[in-house]
Order: C-alpha cells, then sequence, then structure tokens
C-alpha cells in the first residue's frame, strides 16, 4: 500500500498539486507503520496511534544503542507529520514537499529494514 501512495505522490507532484502531493506523502508513512504494526499484531485506527508506534520504534532503536537513527526517524516522522498538515493549508512551496517526499520514502524504506525481518513486504 505505501508504494501506491509514493507512485501517486509523484504524480500529484509533478501536476502541481501540491496538497495532494503532501498528504500522498504522509500517507507513504502511514501505511508503513500501519503494516508494520500489524505485522507484528497491533491494529492502528488513528493519526495519534501512528504517532504513538513511531515513537515506540524509534524508542527501540534508540534501546539499542543507535541514537542517530532513533533521532532521524523522529525527525523524519515530524516532517511527514507537517506535509499531512499541508494537505489542509497548502503554504509549503513546490521544492519542500518534493523534498518532504524523498524523506518519507526514506523513512518508510529503513522501518521496514528495521522492522519486517525479509524486507519490503
Amino acid at each position: 500500500m505505501a508504494q501506491d501512495f509514493r507512485a501517486k505522490a509523484w504524480v500529484h507532484l509533478e501536476q502541481g498539486d501540491l496538497p495532494q502531493a503532501s498528504n500522498k506523502a504522509w500517507g507513504v508513512v502511514a501505511e508503513t507503520v500501519k503494516a508494520i504494526s500489524a505485522h507484528h499484531g497491533r491494529i492502528i485506527h488513528s493519526h495519534r496511534s501512528i504517532a504513538e508506534v513511531v515513537g515506540e520504534l524509534s524508542r527501540l532503536v534508540g534501546n539499542a544503542g543507535d541514537t542517530e537513527t532513533r533521532d532521524w526517524i523522529n525527525a523524519l516522522f515530524l516532517t511527514a507529520s507537517r506535509l499531512h498538515i499541508n494537505f489542509y493549508e497548502n503554504e509549503m512551496p513546490e521544492i519542500t514537499v518534493r523534498g518532504g517526499l524523498r524523506f518519507c520514502e526514506q523513512l518508510s524504506q529503513r522501518l521496514y529494514e528495521l522492522f519486517w525481518p525479509a524486507g519490503l513486504p
């Protein structure tokens, strides 16, 4: 599902629809977190739950001694959250949305690497 959001985000971005591109970038991360959670037996039903799970995942990484990746996960999740807000506010320029989408893709990939044993689904 995250791959669907990723593809649609780039299409919207190229069409100049920055709010939709922003929302799909958020979707890349949200769907990744939902998939990882479901894979580990937890179902997510709210945005708050997504943030809670990201917090738990980043703590696991930090507790394993990788505080740099912990902080990176949290920073990129803030970027994804801000892009979700941009869906409603439409205040970010194209270059910011484009960079944010790249960060969302990187975060999705890294979360799968860390928490999905077989790699990307």
